[in-house]
C-alpha cells in the first residue's frame, strides 16, 4: 500500500489567498464509484431551489481525459516518468479550467460544484509515484474552495459498484482492491483539508450531510 507523505498543511501552498468574490466553490472528491456525480446533481438541484445559479463542472476536462496518452495510462497502467508528465498535462488542464469556467463563474456569482478538483490530482499521482512536493509547485494558485467534501466507502463497496456500473470494463486502478486502497487512503489522509462523509449511507443522508455543511451559502452573494 502507498505510504500517505502528506502532513495537514502540506496542500496549504496550493491555494490562492482567499478570494472575495461573490460566488461559491465546492468539491466533491472520492473514488470512482463513491456516489460523485449524483450528489453533485443532488447538491446542485438543492441549490437551484434556493434561487442560485449553479455550474456543475469536473477536473481533469475532456481536454485531458480525451488524450490518447491519458486514455492508454488509464487501461494499462505506466511508468513512474510518464505518470510525472500526465501530472504536467493535469496541472495545465486544472489551470486552464480555473481560469477559463471556474473563475468567472464566482465573478458572476455562481455556486461551482466541481467534481474531484485538485485534491485528486494528489491521490492518484502520489499513487503513481510522482513526487507531492512537484505536485504542490504545478498546482500553486487555484482558488481554495469553500467547501471540499470527500465521499468514504469501503474497497469492498466501490469495488461492487464499479463492477455493477462498468461489468468488465475497468481501468487499470479500479482492477486492484490494493490500487484501490492506497488511493483511498491517501484521500483519509487529506483530514485537514477535506470533510469526510460517510457514502455509504443512503443517497438522501449524504446529500442531506452535505447540505448541513453548506446550506448557508445560499443566501451569499
Amino acid at each position: 500500500m502507498t505510504r500517505n507523505p502528506l502532513t495537514p498543511d502540506a496542500l496549504d501552498p496550493v491555494f490562492a489567498p482567499p478570494h472575495d468574490l461573490p460566488g461559491t466553490l465546492i468539491s466533491i472528491v472520492g473514488f470512482d464509484g463513491s456516489g460523485k456525480t449524483t450528489q453533485i446533481t443532488a447538491l446542485a438541484e438543492r441549490f437551484r431551489a434556493e434561487g442560485r445559479t449553479v455550474v456543475e463542472t469536473r477536473q481533469p476536462t475532456d481536454w485531458y481525459r480525451n488524450e490518447a496518452a491519458v486514455q492508454h495510462f488509464h487501461e494499462e497502467g505506466g511508468s513512474r516518468e510518464r505518470a510525472r508528465i500526465l501530472a504536467l498535462f493535469a496541472a495545465a488542464d486544472r489551470h486552464r479550467h480555473v481560469q477559463e469556467v471556474i473563475l468567472p463563474a464566482l465573478r458572476r456569482g455562481a455556486v461551482v460544484i466541481c467534481d474531484r478538483y485538485v485534491y485528486a490530482t494528489f491521490g492518484v499521482f502520489i499513487h503513481r509515484g510522482v513526487d507531492p512536493a512537484f505536485l504542490v509547485t504545478l498546482n500553486q494558485g487555484v482558488p481554495r474552495p469553500d467547501f471540499a467534501f470527500f465521499l468514504d466507502l469501503p474497497t469492498a463497496s466501490l469495488i461492487e459498484r464499479l463492477r455493477s456500473r462498468d461489468g468488465d470494463k475497468l481501468k487499470f486502478e479500479e482492477r486492484s482492491p490494493e490500487r484501490i486502497e492506497a488511493i483511498v487512503s491517501i484521500y483519509r489522509g487529506m483530514a485537514g483539508q477535506l470533510i469526510r462523509v460517510d457514502g455509504a449511507q443512503s443517497r438522501e443522508a449524504v446529500t442531506a450531510a452535505l447540505w448541513s455543511h453548506c446550506h448557508a451559502q445560499v443566501t451569499a452573494g
